[in-house]
């Protein structure tokens, strides 16, 4: 865990914030910004709720200005899975890397491929 919140905020001690860009081409998608429900915390205490509750990092990555790849780093995205693999967790960290939100908890997880 603690590699986990030195790799955050190496990554993110000379990040911009994102200010307000288009993240899509207006005139191509009619997407909106939504009020999403999420839960946040100091990233230690989300740390040490993902650790209480078996979970494990699955993958991580970058999300950037504007939504490019070229985009200058804006916050990092961390996608765990529980231990039985039947649960997970998406949650995004500030670019300080001090508070992490959890964007959802989600419950039986199936992977393409996977028996039904």
């Amino acid at each position: 865990m603690k590699k986990l919140l030195t790799l955050i905020t190496l990554l993110f001690a000379t990040s911009t914030f994102a200010e307000d860009t288009n993240d899509w081409e207006k005139s191509k998608y009619d997407f909106r910004w939504m009020h999403v429900p999420v839960v946040c915390g100091t990233s230690p205490e989300v740390m040490r709720y993902l650790a209480d509750n078996d979970f494990k990092l699955e993958s991580i990555s970058l999300g950037r200005e504007g939504a490019k790849d070229t985009g200058e780093p804006s916050y990092f995205v961390a996608y765990y899975i529980n231990e039985k693999g039947d649960q997970s967790v998406a949650a995004i960290t500030s670019p300080s890397g001090h508070e992490t939100c959890m964007m959802y908890r989600s419950f039986n997880l199936e992977k393409p491929g996977d028996a039904v």
